[in-house]
C-alpha cells in the first residue's frame, strides 16, 4: 500500500487530498497545527486508511517529535500543504511586518522544515516523491496577470522564496532518485481562495492526482498549474 504524508490537512487542499487518497486506497497520514478543531478532518479519519498526527510546520520540536514518530516508515509522497495568507497589512504604509514573518515561517521555513525532517522516509519508499503546493501569484513574470488578485505582499513573496527553495532541493536530491514537483493548485474556492473561485478542491486535487500519477522523475524541478500546464517563474 502506497503511503502518503499531507500537511495542514485540516481543511482546503490538504483535507481534499487525505479524502481522495484514502478512497484509492492510500494509506494516509492526515497532519494539522490542531486536528481537533476540524470535524470534517475528524469526519475523514473515520476512513481506516487514514491517521491524524498534530504538527505544527513552524516548531522545530513539533517537526521533530512527528519524524521520531515516523523514523522507519516509508513515505511514498510528501505533500507540502500548510500555509498562511495574511490579508491585512498589504497596503504601503500599513504593511504588517509581523504577518510577513509568519508567512515566510510557514510558507517557506516549514517546508523546508519538513521536507528535511522527513527526506529519509521519502529515500526509503518506492516513489519517492516531494510536492509543494505554491501559487501562481508567487510567479514573478506572470506578476500582471495575477495582480487582480492583490498586492499581498507576504503571500506572494513567501511563495515565490517557496519555489525557489523547492527549486534547489529538486536538484540536490534528485541523484537520490527523488522527485519535487511544485503545483499552482488555481483559483479553488476554500477558505483561502473564497467561494466565488473558479474551480473545486475536487476537481483541482483530482487534476494535481492526475499528473502525479506520471513519471515522477519526468516532473521533478517544474512549476505547473493544476493540469499539467507549466507555469512561469
Amino acid at each position: 500500500m502506497s503511503r502518503v504524508l499531507i500537511t495542514g490537512a485540516n481543511r482546503g487542499l490538504g483535507l481534499e487530498f487525505a479524502r481522495q487518497y484514502a478512497a484509492e486506497g492510500w494509506e494516509v497520514i492526515a497532519t494539522a497545527r490542531n486536528p481537533k478543531q476540524s470535524k470534517e478532518l475528524e469526519q475523514a479519519a473515520k476512513n481506516k486508511n487514514v491517521s491524524v498526527q498534530v504538527l505544527d510546520v513552524a516548531s522545530d520540536e513539533s517537526v521533530k517529535k512527528l519524524a521520531a514518530t515516523l523514523k522507519g516508515k516509508a513515505i511514498d509522497l510528501l505533500i507540502l500543504n500548510s500555509a498562511i495568507f495574511t490579508r491585512d497589512g498589504n497596503t504601503i504604509g500599513e504593511l504588517n511586518f509581523s504577518g510577513w514573518r509568519e508567512s515566510f515561517e510557514t510558507n517557506v521555513l516549514g517546508a523546508m522544515r519538513v521536507a528535511e525532517a522527513l527526506i529519509e522516509n521519502v529515500a526509503a519508499s518506492e516513489r519517492k516523491q516531494i510536492v509543494a503546493i505554491s501559487t501562481g501569484m508567487g510567479s514573478l513574470e506572470a506578476l500582471e496577470k495575477t495582480i487582480g488578485f492583490g498586492a499581498a505582499y507576504q503571500y506572494r513573496t513567501s511563495k515565490a522564496a517557496l519555489n525557489m527553495a523547492m527549486s534547489i532541493l529538486a536538484r540536490d536530491v534528485r541523484p537520490r532518485g527523488i522527485s519535487v514537483v511544485i503545483f499552482s493548485p488555481g483559483w479553488v474556492q476554500t477558505d483561502m481562495g473564497g467561494a466565488n473561485a473558479a474551480l473545486t478542491p475536487e476537481q483541482s486535487i483530482g487534476g494535481m492526482r492526475k499528473v502525479l500519477d506520471g513519471d515522477a522523475l519526468e516532473l521533478t524541478g517544474k512549476f505547473l498549474s493544476y493540469d499539467g500546464t507549466v507555469w512561469p517563474w
